[in-house]
């Protein structure tokens, strides 16, 4: 009876001590996860931020308080807000930012751990988007000319502009920002297509001074190469007339060789033929070239 009293007595003491231990335990051990960090407060003053994963350990409550944070990165949308560029055209802007604590301490003594960053975040993003889009022209936003578009530089520029107050004032780390949407009033809308009609009519410009361009060269070398080709066509004539020139000269000779009174008759009429026409009247002597050679023939 005894033994069974003592027996019961240690496993009271032994669940008790147990109980104990887990009341301690979740008292003082914290237990961070992948993603998150905890704030440990001391009589409401911070005192320390767990970030690593893992078991850690403060005071029990009152003494130590902590709180849960989630560092996991996270996007805001802002609304759309109208704004003025640098050659003074009316944009609707929509942007978007990634972001994530980045300091802490600062962002649960700025926003506090139930939330708000956002609503910090996007007057601090509509401010930035009103002094950077300021200092660009339309075309840097919308145009048809690759060369004009600086997208990404006033992007750069939104980043570089907003990040370091961000993570001064509220402990917000901002990693990206992107302009989502850009859209453009009732009454600029006309503004905007005239200015890619201009556009357009450029390009076209240009391209037809090209054309005309590349079709004068064109042109200019089919007439040198015509003209080569004539060139040679006359130079051509004029070898194959000498050449026919010759050799008539040398069947002239020849036949003056074989008879020479019926060459200076055949040569006689050629020049009666080039000299008389149907019109002309003739009054020759017959002894007179070449119809002295017929008298002569007439004699013999």
């Amino acid at each position: 009876m005894a033994d069974s009293v003592k027996v019961q007595r240690w496993l009271r003491a032994i669940v008790g001590t147990l109980a104990l231990a887990a009341i301690v335990f979740q008292a003082t051990a914290i237990i961070v996860r992948e993603g998150e960090a905890v704030l440990i407060t001391r009589f409401g003053r911070p005192l320390r931020i767990a970030s690593q994963t893992g078991l850690h350990w403060k005071m029990p409550w009152p003494i130590d308080q902590a709180s849960l944070l989630d560092m996991r990165r996270r996007v805001y949308e802002t609304g759309h807000t109208e704004m003025l560029t640098r050659d003074k055209k009316n944009i609707i802007a929509r942007t978007f930012v990634v972001w994530r604590i980045g300091d802490p301490l600062i962002f649960t003594q700025s926003v506090g751990i139930g939330g708000g960053a956002e609503g910090k975040l996007d007057g601090l993003l509509t401010n930035a988007a009103i002094g950077t889009l300021g200092g660009h022209d339309l075309s840097a936003l919308v145009s048809t000319n690759e060369r004009d578009l600086q997208v990404d530089q006033i992007e750069a520029e939104l980043l570089a502009s907003s990040a370091p107050a961000a993570l001064k004032n509220y402990g917000v780390a901002i990693e990206q920002i992107r302009l989502e949407r850009i859209a453009l009033p009732e009454e600029n809308v006309r503004a905007v297509f005239d200015q890619m009609r201009a556009e357009r009519r450029q390009f076209a410009a240009k391209f037809e001074a090209e054309g005309e361009k590349e079709a004068a060269a064109i042109r200019s070398a089919a007439e040198l190469e015509a003209a080569q080709i004539r060139a040679k066509a006359v130079e051509e004539q004029a070898r194959i007339r000498g050449k026919s020139a010759a050799e008539v000269a040398k069947t002239y000779a020849d036949a003056h060789k074989i008879n020479p009174e019926l060459y200076r008759f055949t040569r006689s009429l050629e020049s009666m033929d080039k000299l008389v026409t149907p019109t002309t009247t003739l009054l020759l002597r017959t002894d007179s070239e070449p119809f002295s050679l017929l008298q002569s023939k007439e004699r013999q």
